[in-house]
């Protein structure tokens, strides 16, 4: 399931990112686990079907106590428009257009190689036919996603994708040990 390992983050670091719902990210994951999903860009293909999974599994993700949050490159305008059909709206959403958070949490910037190849072409189509297309992109489009459990400022779970077509166990990350 990717790598797996503990690390502490930079409390001050976390203080200074705040989601639409006024909470900052230490506050957020203080005292409860946040499944924090990092996409690439509102127009990604992946990125699409992964938020599609996450609102479908969402009662299930959270039953347990761990609460949905997201990390995106874009405005907080075009990310209202981009959640909200997926229903989720309400949930948490970081922006981060420079990327700073994404580098805190290990995720770099992508190779030709991990988005061009056979096994992401072939994912991306199976997701065009599942009705995740292509839209324009907004932010870093070689910046490669990620999905973390954090709790009290420390990484619990990390999945860092290897190739931008990678589907993490949304449900396996989100329990905490």
């Amino acid at each position: 399931m990717g790598i797996l390992r503990t690390s502490h983050l930079d409390p001050a670091m976390l203080a200074m990112y705040r989601a639409q719902t006024g909470e900052t990210l230490a506050e957020l994951t203080a005292g409860r686990p946040v499944l924090l999903v990092f996409l690439r860009h509102f127009g990604c293909t992946f990125c699409r079907e992964a938020v599609e999974e996450v609102s479908r599994k969402r009662s299930l993700l959270e039953s347990g106590g761990t609460r949905l949050a997201f990390v995106h490159l874009g405005t907080e305008e075009k990310a209202n428009s981009f959640f909200t059909p997926y229903g989720l709206a309400d949930a948490p959403r970081f922006a981060d257009p420079d990327g700073k958070l994404y580098e805190a949490f290990g995720l770099v910037r992508a190779e030709l190689r991990q988005y061009l190849n056979q096994e992401s072409i072939l994912r991306m189509l199976i997701a065009w036919l599942n009705g995740h297309f292509v839209g324009l992109p907004a932010g870093d489009v070689e910046r490669m996603p990620g999905a973390f459990l954090v709790k009290d400022g420390e990484i619990k779970k990390a999945f860092r994708h290897k190739l931008v077509s990678d589907r993490p166990d949304y449900l396996a990350l989100a329990t905490a040990n």
